[in-house]
């Protein structure tokens, strides 16, 4: 009788034993998953971090686009629409430019900031935040999201309102473009980017 309960004690004493060590690998697990994610999080924002420093501190290095650049470079028609409203005069220290294209009620207006230079590459700050965003929120009469088509990765704001389209994003890690559409849809909006031609302006700055 002795002998029988010195075995259970035996055989409970095992039960709880494995129970334990597997518990334990369980929380294990757990803890290096946990840490893991944190590694992989943390590495993002660290590379972020280097990455928009590094890019900056090389815009800061770079001649601007000039007015005449903008001027030989703007086309005279995007999607049908001829241009109605130009604007090439930049403020001292930073490259700007914009310009509105409108027909019919449909419009598409463009503004560029040019990162080169000191004071253009702290404009175009904020815009290298861009590619990290996971924007998806909806709002009254529209959305934000981030969205990535045709290699490029933009913030696309939605208004129902006269159907507007706003896409914003940083073009080639140097030009901030902002595209504005009204009653043209999306497909077209996102098409006017190919349109602008912005690898052909970037030729021009010759840096």
């Amino acid at each position: 009788m002795k002998y029988l309960k010195y075995l259970y004690l035996l055989t409970f004493v095992f039960i709880m034993s494995c129970e334990d060590k597997q518990n334990k690998n369980g929380i294990d697990k757990q803890a290096k998953k946990q840490i893991t994610q944190t590694d992989k999080t943390n590495a993002t924002k660290t590379n972020k971090t280097t990455y928009i420093k590094n890019n900056m501190k090389r815009l800061a290095t770079l001649t601007p686009l000039t007015d005449k650049d903008y001027a030989s470079w703007r086309p005279q028609k995007i999607l049908g629409l001829p241009a109605t409203n130009i604007n090439t005069n930049s403020p001292d220290n930073v490259s700007m430019f914009d310009i509105t294209y409108y027909a019919n009620k449909q419009k598409v207006k463009l503004s560029i900031v040019d990162g080169a230079g000191k004071r253009g590459s702290q404009l175009t700050g904020p815009a290298h935040n861009i590619a990290y965003q996971n924007l998806n929120e909806e709002i009254p009469g529209g959305y934000f999201k981030t969205i990535t088509q045709n290699g490029i990765t933009a913030k696309e704001h939605y208004k129902k309102q006269d159907e507007e389209y706003r896409l914003s994003f940083l073009y080639h890690n140097r030009l901030y473009v902002t595209i504005l559409t009204n009653n043209l849809g999306r497909k077209k909006t996102w098409q006017a980017i190919d349109a602008f031609n912005f690898k052909a302006l970037l030729t021009k700055a010759g840096n």
